[in-house]
């Protein structure tokens, strides 16, 4: 009998920011890394990943490169012997460190067709909106964070026309929803 994973996949620092995943029992660690970055916008082609067991973030089941080499890539979902309600860590980026949390919501028999691993629903988005344009009676949705401009607890969020002409040279992060 092949399984079928539902993750519940949540940004640590967001808990209001999550995507459900379903995964099949076959496919590998590799295969998850991809469908978590394709699902919350990460780069696809840069930075180190890694799955810990719950709770510790010190000791996971291998590194995972963005060209899916690795000593965690080839471990299969199935041989984490997880069971419903049970959680896994994840962390992108390990400079950044950008964790998330996963519950595994559900196990069952994997039915007829479909693509896996897949996103089958996601938080609603809570947008930013432009800070510069937004004043001007328009509700132009941000998605630049200006670092240099930010203050302790108050980003300056911007679009990018306004990132263009008013911060150019500025250090500045991109908003994913």
């Amino acid at each position: 009998m092949k399984r079928l994973y539902a993750f519940k996949v949540v940004l640590a620092h967001r808990r209001g920011q999550w995507r459900r995943l379903e995964i099949m029992g076959d496919q590998t660690l590799r295969d998850f890394d991809r469908a978590i970055r394709g699902a919350f916008g990460h780069d696809p082609i840069d930075h180190l990943s890694e799955f810990y067991p719950p709770g510790m973030w010190r000791s996971g089941f291998g590194e995972i490169y963005p060209d899916g080499r690795g000593s965690g890539a080839p471990i299969k979902i199935d041989e984490l012997g997880l069971s419903e309600g049970d959680g896994l860590g994840y962390i992108y980026d390990f400079s950044s460190e950008v964790r998330h949390l996963l519950i595994l919501e559900k196990v069952s028999e994997a039915g007829g067709g479909g693509k896996y691993p897949r996103m089958i629903s996601r938080s609603k988005p809570r947008y930013r909106y432009c800070e510069r344009c937004g004043g001007q009676g328009q509700k132009k949705i941000a998605t630049w964070v200006c670092m240099e401009c930010s203050e302790k607890g108050k980003g300056v969020f911007l679009c990018d026309e306004c990132l263009e002409r008013e911060h150019e040279n500025h250090y500045a992060e991109e908003i994913r929803y």
